[in-house]
C-alpha cells in the first residue's frame, strides 16, 4: 500500500476541523460516548486508509532529518506542525491524543470494560519510562539517525504489512491494550511527552466545581490517575469515564478556571 503525501494532508485537515468541534462539544457539556466513538472510528479509518494523521511518525521523520526522500516533510514544516499542536494542547488539552491520533484511538477502542484503576505511583513510573524513552529517541535520531519508533511497527500495522516482523510488535501492544490503558501513549510516544507538558498548563480541561460531593467515583474509574482534585491533567486523554460516572450534575466540567466557580484542579 502506497500513500502519497498529498493524501495524508486530508488527515491533518480532518484533525484541525475535528479538534475545535470536540472541544466545543465538551465545553457545551454534550459529549457522549456515541460522539466520542464516532471520532475514534473515523480516526482509525483514516489511519488505515491514508496513514494519517500520524504526527508521532512525522515527528520521528523530522528528528532523523525530514524523511526518507524528497517527498518527505521538511524539518521546518514538521517543526511548525508540532508547535501548532503544542499551542492547541495548551488551549484545549490532549484532544489530539485522545480522539484524533490513530495510534491512540485504536488503543482506546481496544480498552473496554471495567479495569483496575491506575495508582498515582504507577502513573509516575509510566511517565518516567516515557521520559527515558524520549531522551533515547532524541539521541538516536539526532546523533545516529536511527528511528526508534520504527521497531514498534506502527507503519507496518496500519499498512497491514503482515510479512513484517515489526507488524507483530504493534499487534502485541494492541493486545496489551486490553488490560493496560494506552501502553504506547503512556510508555513510549515521544510526541505525547511534549503534549503532556502543554496539557499540564492547558486553559481548558476537566475541572471540579463547587457541586462536587467528594464521592471519589471519578478517581476510581480514571485509567491514568488524573481525576484527583490536585492532578494537573498531564495524562488526561479526555476519555470521559469520569464525567459519565459522576452522580452530581455540574460537578465535573470542561472549562477554564474562573475564580469562585471551580475548585483547584
Amino acid at each position: 500500500m502506497v500513500v502519497s503525501g498529498s493524501s495524508q494532508i486530508i488527515g491533518l485537515i480532518y484533525t484541525f476541523i475535528a479538534l475545535p468541534v470536540i472541544a466545543y462539544v465538551w465545553y457545551n457539556g454534550t459529549m457522549t460516548r456515541a460522539i466520542a466513538y464516532l471520532f475514534l472510528f473515523i480516526t482509525v479509518f483514516l489511519g488505515f486508509c491514508i496513514f494519517s494523521p500520524m504526527v508521532p511518525h512525522q515527528f520521528q521523520q523530522a528528528v532523523i532529518g525530514g524523511g526518507p526522500g524528497p517527498s518527505g516533510p521538511s524539518v521546518l514544516v514538521v517543526g511548525g506542525l508540532i508547535a501548532l499542536f503544542m499551542v492547541l494542547t495548551f488551549v484545549a488539552g490532549r484532544i489530539f491524543c485522545g480522539q484524533l491520533c490513530p495510534i491512540g484511538a485504536i488503543q482506546e477502542l481496544i480498552y473496554t470494560g471495567p479495569k483496575r484503576t491506575t495508582s498515582a505511583a504507577e502513573k509516575k513510573v509510566a511517565m518516567m519510562i516515557r521520559g527515558i524513552f524520549f531522551i533515547a529517541f532524541l539521541i538516536a535520531g539526532f546523533v545516529f539517525s536511527v528511528a526508534l519508533l520504527r521497531v514498534f511497527g506502527i507503519k507496518e500495522f496500519f499498512y497491514l504489512d503482515f510479512s513484517s516482523t515489526f507488524f507483530t510488535v504493534f499487534v502485541i501492544l494492541i493486545a496489551i491494550s486490553l488490560f493496560f490503558y494506552r501502553p504506547f501513549c503512556r510508555l513510549v510516544c515521544p510526541f505525547g511527552t511534549l503534549l503532556s507538558l502543554a496539557a499540564a498548563a492547558s486553559l481548558f480541561k476537566i475541572r471540579r466545581t463547587d457541586a462536587c460531593i467528594q464521592c471519589g467515583k471519578c478517581e476510581q474509574v480514571c485509567p491514568t490517575a488524573e481525576a484527583g482534585a490536585d492532578d494537573a491533567k498531564m495524562e488526561c486523554y479526555l476519555c470521559g469515564r469520569c464525567t459519565r460516572v459522576c452522580p452530581a450534575e455540574g460537578a465535573l466540567t470542561y472549562s477554564r478556571a474562573i475564580k469562585g466557580t471551580a475548585k483547584k484542579d
